[in-house]
Protein backbone atom coordinates (compact mmCIF):
# COMPACT_ATOMS: atom_id res chain seq x y z
CA UNK A 1 0.00 0.00 0.00
CA UNK A 2 1.31 3.15 -1.01
CA UNK A 3 0.96 7.03 0.06
CA UNK A 4 0.73 9.34 2.64
CA UNK A 5 -1.61 7.49 5.07
CA UNK A 6 0.80 4.37 5.01
CA UNK A 7 4.27 6.40 5.32
CA UNK A 8 2.81 8.58 8.43
CA UNK A 9 2.63 4.98 10.18
CA UNK A 10 5.84 3.48 8.66
CA UNK A 11 8.88 4.75 10.71
CA UNK A 12 11.18 3.45 7.45
CA UNK A 13 8.94 5.15 4.97
CA UNK A 14 8.95 8.56 7.35
CA UNK A 15 12.94 8.37 7.85
CA UNK A 16 13.64 7.74 4.02
CA UNK A 17 10.93 10.46 3.10
CA UNK A 18 12.76 13.06 5.56
CA UNK A 19 16.28 11.59 4.69
CA UNK A 20 16.27 11.07 0.86
CA UNK A 21 16.04 7.85 -0.90
CA UNK A 22 19.89 7.56 -0.44
CA UNK A 23 18.91 6.29 3.29
CA UNK A 24 19.41 2.38 3.54
CA UNK A 25 16.32 1.36 4.55
CA UNK A 26 17.15 -2.51 4.82
CA UNK A 27 19.64 -1.35 7.18
CA UNK A 28 17.27 0.31 9.36
CA UNK A 29 15.16 -3.05 9.35
CA UNK A 30 18.02 -5.23 10.27
CA UNK A 31 18.77 -3.43 13.26
CA UNK A 32 16.53 -3.17 16.07
CA UNK A 33 18.53 -0.27 17.58
CA UNK A 34 18.45 1.85 14.50
CA UNK A 35 14.49 1.36 14.47
CA UNK A 36 14.42 2.52 18.27
CA UNK A 37 16.29 5.63 17.48
CA UNK A 38 13.76 6.81 14.80
CA UNK A 39 10.89 6.33 16.96
CA UNK A 40 12.97 8.78 19.88
CA UNK A 41 13.50 11.16 16.94
CA UNK A 42 10.05 11.10 15.50
CA UNK A 43 8.88 11.37 19.24
CA UNK A 44 10.72 14.37 20.43
CA UNK A 45 9.33 16.41 17.50
CA UNK A 46 6.16 15.91 18.98
CA UNK A 47 4.89 18.96 21.49
CA UNK A 48 4.63 17.64 24.56
CA UNK A 49 1.01 18.33 25.12
CA UNK A 50 0.47 15.61 22.71
CA UNK A 51 3.20 13.31 24.60
CA UNK A 52 1.29 13.50 28.08
CA UNK A 53 -2.07 12.89 27.64
CA UNK A 54 -4.38 12.86 30.72
CA UNK A 55 -7.38 12.81 28.74
CA UNK A 56 -9.26 9.57 29.50
CA UNK A 57 -9.63 6.88 27.27
CA UNK A 58 -13.16 6.02 26.66
CA UNK A 59 -15.40 2.81 25.53
CA UNK A 60 -16.24 3.89 21.84
CA UNK A 61 -14.25 6.77 21.80
CA UNK A 62 -17.35 8.41 23.55
CA UNK A 63 -16.48 11.68 25.46
CA UNK A 64 -18.82 14.01 27.81
CA UNK A 65 -16.73 16.60 28.65
CA UNK A 66 -19.50 17.94 31.59
CA UNK A 67 -19.35 14.52 33.45
CA UNK A 68 -15.68 14.71 33.48
CA UNK A 69 -16.34 18.49 34.98
CA UNK A 70 -18.57 16.63 37.29
CA UNK A 71 -16.21 14.18 38.32
CA UNK A 72 -13.86 17.43 39.26
CA UNK A 73 -16.52 18.66 41.17
CA UNK A 74 -17.12 15.10 43.38
CA UNK A 75 -13.50 14.94 43.78
CA UNK A 76 -12.60 18.08 44.88
CA UNK A 77 -15.40 17.66 47.85
CA UNK A 78 -13.59 14.49 49.20
CA UNK A 79 -10.39 15.36 49.07
CA UNK A 80 -10.81 18.84 50.89
CA UNK A 81 -12.78 17.23 53.70
CA UNK A 82 -9.70 14.57 53.96
CA UNK A 83 -7.53 17.73 54.46
CA UNK A 84 -9.92 19.47 57.21
CA UNK A 85 -10.25 16.24 58.46
CA UNK A 86 -6.35 15.34 58.76
CA UNK A 87 -5.83 18.76 60.55
CA UNK A 88 -8.59 17.97 63.55
CA UNK A 89 -4.73 17.38 64.76
CA UNK A 90 -2.80 19.90 63.52
CA UNK A 91 -1.51 23.31 64.54
CA UNK A 92 -5.05 25.26 65.11
CA UNK A 93 -8.30 23.71 65.96
CA UNK A 94 -10.80 23.06 63.95
CA UNK A 95 -13.97 25.23 63.92
CA UNK A 96 -16.58 23.09 63.51
CA UNK A 97 -16.34 19.25 64.28
CA UNK A 98 -15.22 17.02 61.61
CA UNK A 99 -19.07 16.23 59.93
CA UNK A 100 -18.31 12.39 58.09
CA UNK A 101 -21.55 12.93 56.85
CA UNK A 102 -20.96 16.12 54.47
CA UNK A 103 -17.14 14.52 53.31
CA UNK A 104 -19.85 11.39 52.06
CA UNK A 105 -21.49 14.31 49.97
CA UNK A 106 -18.56 13.95 47.28
CA UNK A 107 -18.86 10.15 47.52
CA UNK A 108 -22.85 10.61 46.91
CA UNK A 109 -22.25 13.09 44.03
CA UNK A 110 -19.67 9.81 42.23
CA UNK A 111 -22.63 7.59 42.16
CA UNK A 112 -25.17 10.04 40.31
CA UNK A 113 -22.04 9.96 37.84
CA UNK A 114 -22.08 6.37 38.02
CA UNK A 115 -25.39 5.51 37.39
CA UNK A 116 -25.36 7.95 34.10
CA UNK A 117 -22.01 6.34 32.63
CA UNK A 118 -23.32 2.89 33.04
CA UNK A 119 -26.78 3.36 32.16
CA UNK A 120 -25.72 5.07 28.86
CA UNK A 121 -25.40 2.08 26.66
CA UNK A 122 -28.29 0.21 28.35
CA UNK A 123 -30.57 3.36 27.77
CA UNK A 124 -28.94 3.27 24.19
CA UNK A 125 -30.32 0.22 23.68
CA UNK A 126 -33.85 0.76 24.79
CA UNK A 127 -34.44 4.27 23.58
CA UNK A 128 -32.24 4.90 21.26
CA UNK A 129 -32.00 1.55 18.97
CA UNK A 130 -28.14 0.82 20.04
CA UNK A 131 -26.67 -2.97 19.37
CA UNK A 132 -27.34 -5.21 22.70
CA UNK A 133 -25.26 -4.70 25.34
CA UNK A 134 -23.09 -8.11 25.94
CA UNK A 135 -22.53 -8.58 29.33
CA UNK A 136 -19.80 -10.80 29.24
CA UNK A 137 -17.70 -7.51 27.51
CA UNK A 138 -19.64 -5.77 30.47
CA UNK A 139 -18.01 -6.75 33.37
CA UNK A 140 -14.76 -7.79 31.62
CA UNK A 141 -14.51 -3.96 31.02
CA UNK A 142 -15.16 -3.48 34.62
CA UNK A 143 -12.70 -6.11 35.22
CA UNK A 144 -9.92 -4.89 33.44
CA UNK A 145 -10.25 -1.02 33.76
CA UNK A 146 -10.91 -1.13 37.61
CA UNK A 147 -8.70 -3.99 38.98
CA UNK A 148 -4.98 -3.06 38.50
CA UNK A 149 -5.21 0.43 40.48
CA UNK A 150 -7.44 -1.42 43.09
CA UNK A 151 -5.07 -3.61 43.82
CA UNK A 152 -1.71 -1.45 43.80
CA UNK A 153 -3.76 1.04 45.98
CA UNK A 154 -4.46 -1.81 48.15
CA UNK A 155 -0.86 -3.31 48.06
CA UNK A 156 0.35 0.61 49.15
CA UNK A 157 -1.90 1.48 51.87
CA UNK A 158 -1.24 -2.22 53.33
CA UNK A 159 2.61 -1.32 52.78
CA UNK A 160 1.99 2.28 54.95
CA UNK A 161 0.32 0.61 57.84
CA UNK A 162 3.06 -2.48 58.38
CA UNK A 163 6.11 0.28 57.85
CA UNK A 164 4.10 3.55 59.63
CA UNK A 165 1.63 1.53 62.50
CA UNK A 166 3.47 -0.94 62.45
CA UNK A 167 0.14 -3.51 61.56
CA UNK A 168 1.36 -7.08 61.47
CA UNK A 169 0.45 -8.83 57.99
CA UNK A 170 -1.54 -11.40 59.90
CA UNK A 171 -4.02 -8.58 61.31
CA UNK A 172 -4.15 -7.23 58.09
CA UNK A 173 -4.35 -10.30 55.83
CA UNK A 174 -8.44 -11.39 56.74
CA UNK A 175 -9.43 -7.57 55.85
CA UNK A 176 -7.24 -7.28 52.79
CA UNK A 177 -8.65 -10.92 51.41
CA UNK A 178 -12.29 -9.23 52.17
CA UNK A 179 -11.45 -6.37 50.07
CA UNK A 180 -9.96 -7.78 47.29
CA UNK A 181 -13.25 -9.32 46.47
CA UNK A 182 -15.44 -6.08 47.52
CA UNK A 183 -17.03 -7.61 50.84
CA UNK A 184 -15.43 -6.10 53.71
CA UNK A 185 -18.07 -3.40 54.05
CA UNK A 186 -20.62 -6.79 54.33
CA UNK A 187 -18.71 -8.72 56.32
CA UNK A 188 -16.69 -6.28 58.77
CA UNK A 189 -18.63 -3.09 58.17
CA UNK A 190 -16.77 -0.08 55.72
CA UNK A 191 -13.92 0.96 58.63
CA UNK A 192 -13.70 -1.52 60.98
CA UNK A 193 -10.06 -3.03 59.85
CA UNK A 194 -9.91 -1.58 56.49
CA UNK A 195 -6.58 -1.39 55.11
CA UNK A 196 -7.67 1.24 52.41
CA UNK A 197 -10.44 3.36 54.17
CA UNK A 198 -11.69 5.25 51.24
CA UNK A 199 -12.71 2.02 49.42
CA UNK A 200 -15.88 1.38 51.20
CA UNK A 201 -17.80 3.43 48.27
CA UNK A 202 -15.81 1.12 45.85
CA UNK A 203 -17.90 -2.01 47.05
CA UNK A 204 -20.84 -0.32 46.76
CA UNK A 205 -19.75 1.40 43.22
CA UNK A 206 -19.37 -2.68 42.65
CA UNK A 207 -22.88 -3.52 44.01
CA UNK A 208 -24.32 -1.28 41.66
CA UNK A 209 -22.04 -2.75 38.56
CA UNK A 210 -23.82 -6.75 39.02
CA UNK A 211 -27.06 -4.78 39.39
CA UNK A 212 -27.02 -2.34 36.77
CA UNK A 213 -28.55 -4.84 33.50
CA UNK A 214 -31.92 -5.94 36.08
CA UNK A 215 -32.28 -2.27 36.90
CA UNK A 216 -31.48 -0.80 33.31
CA UNK A 217 -35.14 -2.72 32.76
CA UNK A 218 -36.17 0.18 33.64
CA UNK A 219 -35.43 2.24 30.55
CA UNK A 220 -38.04 -1.09 28.64
CA UNK A 221 -40.77 1.51 29.58
CA UNK A 222 -42.20 2.37 26.40
CA UNK A 223 -43.79 5.27 27.84
CA UNK A 224 -41.62 8.34 28.80
CA UNK A 225 -43.57 10.02 31.29
CA UNK A 226 -44.52 7.03 32.73
CA UNK A 227 -40.91 5.50 32.88
CA UNK A 228 -40.07 8.79 34.15
CA UNK A 229 -41.95 9.01 36.95
CA UNK A 230 -41.07 5.26 38.11
CA UNK A 231 -37.62 6.16 38.41
CA UNK A 232 -38.83 9.04 40.87
CA UNK A 233 -41.07 7.00 42.70
CA UNK A 234 -38.49 4.60 43.32
CA UNK A 235 -36.02 6.91 44.10
CA UNK A 236 -38.15 8.52 46.99
CA UNK A 237 -39.21 5.29 47.76
CA UNK A 238 -35.52 3.91 48.07
CA UNK A 239 -34.54 7.22 50.05
CA UNK A 240 -37.37 6.58 52.30
CA UNK A 241 -36.97 3.26 53.17
CA UNK A 242 -32.91 3.26 52.96
CA UNK A 243 -32.70 5.91 56.19
CA UNK A 244 -33.22 3.21 58.44
CA UNK A 245 -29.84 1.08 57.54
CA UNK A 246 -28.24 4.71 58.61
CA UNK A 247 -27.07 2.66 62.37
CA UNK A 248 -26.29 -0.45 60.56
CA UNK A 249 -22.78 -1.45 60.13
CA UNK A 250 -22.88 -4.10 57.59
CA UNK A 251 -25.51 -2.59 55.21
CA UNK A 252 -25.11 1.66 55.84
CA UNK A 253 -22.59 1.22 53.17
CA UNK A 254 -24.25 -0.84 50.60
CA UNK A 255 -26.11 -0.60 47.82
CA UNK A 256 -29.09 -0.17 49.68
CA UNK A 257 -28.77 2.76 51.31
CA UNK A 258 -27.08 4.44 47.85
CA UNK A 259 -29.40 2.96 45.51
CA UNK A 260 -31.34 6.56 44.96
CA UNK A 261 -28.19 8.42 44.18
CA UNK A 262 -27.29 6.08 41.18
CA UNK A 263 -31.03 5.85 40.12
CA UNK A 264 -30.26 9.82 40.01
CA UNK A 265 -27.94 9.45 37.02
CA UNK A 266 -30.46 6.84 35.38
CA UNK A 267 -32.72 9.45 35.19
CA UNK A 268 -30.11 11.85 33.75
CA UNK A 269 -29.01 9.65 31.56
CA UNK A 270 -33.06 9.54 30.39
CA UNK A 271 -33.35 12.59 29.75
CA UNK A 272 -30.03 13.36 27.50
CA UNK A 273 -30.24 9.75 25.72
CA UNK A 274 -34.12 10.77 24.34
CA UNK A 275 -33.07 14.63 24.06
CA UNK A 276 -33.83 16.07 20.57
CA UNK A 277 -32.53 19.92 20.99
CA UNK A 278 -31.33 21.31 24.64
CA UNK A 279 -31.42 24.67 24.27
CA UNK A 280 -28.70 26.15 26.86
CA UNK A 281 -29.93 29.00 29.02
CA UNK A 282 -28.96 31.07 31.89
CA UNK A 283 -31.86 30.24 34.03
CA UNK A 284 -30.24 26.34 34.60
CA UNK A 285 -27.01 28.50 35.78
CA UNK A 286 -29.07 30.39 38.39
CA UNK A 287 -30.85 27.57 38.96
CA UNK A 288 -27.37 25.77 39.77
CA UNK A 289 -26.18 28.70 41.80
CA UNK A 290 -28.72 28.06 43.94
CA UNK A 291 -28.62 24.40 44.61
CA UNK A 292 -24.79 23.82 44.64
CA UNK A 293 -24.60 24.99 47.98
CA UNK A 294 -27.75 23.08 49.12
CA UNK A 295 -25.61 19.07 48.52
CA UNK A 296 -22.94 20.46 51.31
CA UNK A 297 -25.78 22.00 53.34
CA UNK A 298 -28.87 19.93 53.71
CA UNK A 299 -28.75 17.80 57.03
CA UNK A 300 -28.53 13.63 57.32
CA UNK A 301 -31.84 12.50 57.27
CA UNK A 302 -33.52 14.87 54.69
CA UNK A 303 -30.26 15.18 52.68
CA UNK A 304 -30.43 11.88 51.91
CA UNK A 305 -33.98 12.04 50.68
CA UNK A 306 -33.68 14.88 48.67
CA UNK A 307 -30.21 15.13 47.53
CA UNK A 308 -30.91 12.79 44.40
CA UNK A 309 -33.71 15.02 43.41
CA UNK A 310 -30.79 18.22 43.66
CA UNK A 311 -28.52 15.78 41.78
CA UNK A 312 -30.81 15.63 38.91
CA UNK A 313 -31.18 19.19 38.54
CA UNK A 314 -27.43 19.94 39.07
CA UNK A 315 -26.27 17.54 36.29
CA UNK A 316 -29.10 18.84 33.98
CA UNK A 317 -27.43 22.47 34.40
CA UNK A 318 -23.92 21.13 33.65
CA UNK A 319 -25.44 20.18 30.51
CA UNK A 320 -28.02 23.11 30.46
CA UNK A 321 -26.74 26.19 31.74
CA UNK A 322 -24.69 28.16 29.38
CA UNK A 323 -21.93 28.99 32.09
CA UNK A 324 -22.27 25.60 33.84
CA UNK A 325 -21.83 23.99 30.31
CA UNK A 326 -18.49 26.36 29.79
CA UNK A 327 -17.47 25.72 32.98
CA UNK A 328 -17.41 21.78 33.51
CA UNK A 329 -15.87 21.76 29.71
CA UNK A 330 -13.04 23.42 30.97
CA UNK A 331 -9.75 21.01 29.92
CA UNK A 332 -8.21 21.56 33.12
CA UNK A 333 -10.96 20.59 34.90
CA UNK A 334 -11.85 17.63 33.22
CA UNK A 335 -8.50 16.33 33.02
CA UNK A 336 -8.39 16.74 36.69
CA UNK A 337 -11.93 14.97 36.53
CA UNK A 338 -10.77 11.95 34.29
CA UNK A 339 -8.41 11.11 36.62
CA UNK A 340 -10.66 11.12 39.72
CA UNK A 341 -9.89 7.39 40.53
CA UNK A 342 -6.69 7.86 40.86
CA UNK A 343 -6.60 10.24 43.06
CA UNK A 344 -9.75 8.76 44.87
CA UNK A 345 -7.68 6.04 45.70
CA UNK A 346 -4.51 7.98 47.12
CA UNK A 347 -5.22 11.05 47.86
CA UNK A 348 -5.57 10.15 51.84
CA UNK A 349 -2.50 8.24 51.76
CA UNK A 350 -0.43 11.10 50.20
CA UNK A 351 -2.73 13.90 52.63
CA UNK A 352 -1.85 11.83 55.84
CA UNK A 353 1.85 11.71 54.94
CA UNK A 354 2.41 15.40 53.83
CA UNK A 355 0.71 16.49 56.72
CA UNK A 356 2.91 15.10 58.84
CA UNK A 357 6.04 17.77 57.57
CA UNK A 358 3.55 20.42 57.27
CA UNK A 359 1.09 20.49 60.31
CA UNK A 360 3.05 22.50 62.06
CA UNK A 361 3.44 25.57 59.48
CA UNK A 362 0.93 28.36 59.82
CA UNK A 363 0.54 31.87 60.07
CA UNK A 364 -1.73 33.41 62.83
CA UNK A 365 -4.34 31.54 64.81
CA UNK A 366 -7.21 31.72 62.30
CA UNK A 367 -7.93 28.26 61.48
CA UNK A 368 -9.15 29.27 57.69
CA UNK A 369 -5.77 31.09 56.88
CA UNK A 370 -4.47 28.14 58.20
CA UNK A 371 -6.30 25.36 55.72
CA UNK A 372 -5.42 27.45 53.23
CA UNK A 373 -2.18 27.16 53.66
CA UNK A 374 -1.84 23.59 54.17
CA UNK A 375 -4.20 23.24 51.01
CA UNK A 376 -1.54 24.57 49.44
CA UNK A 377 1.59 22.12 50.22
CA UNK A 378 -0.18 19.40 50.23
CA UNK A 379 -2.74 19.23 46.87
CA UNK A 380 0.39 19.33 44.44
CA UNK A 381 1.59 16.46 46.37
CA UNK A 382 -1.85 14.60 45.97
CA UNK A 383 -1.50 16.19 42.09
CA UNK A 384 1.42 15.01 40.87
CA UNK A 385 1.77 11.50 42.69
CA UNK A 386 -1.90 10.64 41.34
CA UNK A 387 -1.18 12.22 38.34
CA UNK A 388 2.31 9.56 37.46
CA UNK A 389 0.05 6.59 38.49
CA UNK A 390 -2.70 8.21 36.08
CA UNK A 391 -0.39 8.00 33.27
CA UNK A 392 1.27 5.01 34.12
CA UNK A 393 -1.20 2.49 35.45
CA UNK A 394 -4.73 3.82 35.20
CA UNK A 395 -5.29 5.61 31.96
CA UNK A 396 -3.52 2.79 29.95
CA UNK A 397 -6.22 0.29 31.33
CA UNK A 398 -9.03 2.41 29.96
CA UNK A 399 -7.82 1.25 26.64
CA UNK A 400 -10.12 -1.76 26.64
CA UNK A 401 -8.09 -4.11 24.45
CA UNK A 402 -4.86 -3.39 27.37
CA UNK A 403 -4.73 -7.06 27.91
CA UNK A 404 -4.76 -7.96 24.37
CA UNK A 405 -2.20 -6.00 23.50
CA UNK A 406 0.08 -6.85 26.07
CA UNK A 407 0.04 -10.53 25.42
CA UNK A 408 1.01 -9.56 22.03
CA UNK A 409 3.77 -7.57 22.93
CA UNK A 410 4.49 -10.26 25.28
CA UNK A 411 4.29 -12.77 22.14
CA UNK A 412 6.43 -10.70 19.65
CA UNK A 413 9.09 -10.62 22.40
CA UNK A 414 9.75 -14.07 23.16
CA UNK A 415 11.16 -15.24 19.63
CA UNK A 416 13.97 -12.34 20.38
CA UNK A 417 14.51 -14.50 23.44
CA UNK A 418 14.20 -18.10 22.13
CA UNK A 419 16.19 -17.45 18.92
CA UNK A 420 19.50 -18.26 18.83
CA UNK A 421 22.10 -15.95 17.75
CA UNK A 422 23.39 -16.09 14.57
CA UNK A 423 27.33 -15.06 13.66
Amino acid sequence: MNGTASNSINPVLEIRSKCGAEFPAKRVRRHVRSRILATDIMLSCMPASRMVQFKRITTQKRFIPQIDGLRFVAIASVVLFHVYAVLERGAIPLPIPFNTDLAKRGVELFFGISGFILGVPFASRYLAGAPKVKLQQYFLRRLTRLEPPYFLSLFAWAAMQDIVAHRSIADMAPHLAASAVYMHNLIFGAFPGAVNGVAWSLEVEVQFYILVPLLAMLFAISNAWARRAVILVVMLVAGLLSNRLYSSLHFHASIAYYLAFFLAGFLVCDLYITRREWKQSFLWDVLALGLWPLVWYMGRNFGHVALPFVIVLLYLAAFRGRICSTVFSNRVITDIGGMCYSIYLFHFLIIYGVKHLTASLHVGQNFWVYFVLQSIMILPVVMLFCGIFFLLIERPCMDREWPRKLWRQAQSLMPFAARPSQS
